[in-house]
């Protein structure tokens, strides 16, 4: 056995190994992009799809989003995207969605399919905190009484400003 593998050029070897492969392992699924994921109900979430191939040489025209398994209607187009083979569709979850994992299809106009994994989570009930507090202000707080004081300040310095020139005049 050692002799025959030192007879078999590289090359032949890795011909021979791709033969032997299922050909699962040598399809090629376009990736997908979800934004943002996880999502919410009730929330646009976009759907972009690569439809580009190593096993397919034909380039995709169009690509359709079936949107039953979220929901939505069966066969959703989506857009031509910036770049070639790419589609992009953005779409509003149901807001009766339940949370959970989702997958579903995207099938290439070239043939090839993929499958999105898409995460739903609840919405939030209460509002997520966004800072300590530290600017907000109170009625009768700290702020109140500076902003206070300094407009007080700005009417006395107004006051004798006015007051000044009257006396000038006078003078004069």
């Amino acid at each position: 056995m050692h002799l025959v593998l030192r007879a078999v050029p590289p090359g032949g070897l890795l011909m021979a190994v791709l033969a032997l492969a299922p050909p699962a392992a040598l399809a090629h699924s376009p990736p997908v992009v979800i934004t943002p994921d996880p999502a919410a109900p009730g929330t646009s979430t976009t759907f972009t799809v690569n439809c580009a191939s190593l096993t397919v040489l034909s380039p995709a025209t169009s690509a359709t989003l079936i949107g039953t398994t979220l929901g939505l209607s069966e066969h959703i187009p989506m857009q031509a995207g910036p770049h070639s083979n790419e589609f992009v569709t953005t779409v509003v979850l149901p807001a009766g969605l339940q949370p959970g994992r989702y997958q579903p299809d995207i099938d290439c106009g070239n043939g090839l399919s993929a499958s999105a994994a898409l995460t739903v989570n609840p919405v939030p009930v209460v509002a997520p905190g966004t800072g300590d507090g530290a600017t907000a202000t109170t009625a009768n707080g700290l702020l109140s009484g500076l902003g206070l004081g300094l407009l007080g300040g700005g009417l006395v310095v107004a006051a004798a400003a006015a007051a000044g020139r009257r006396l000038r005049r006078s003078r004069d």
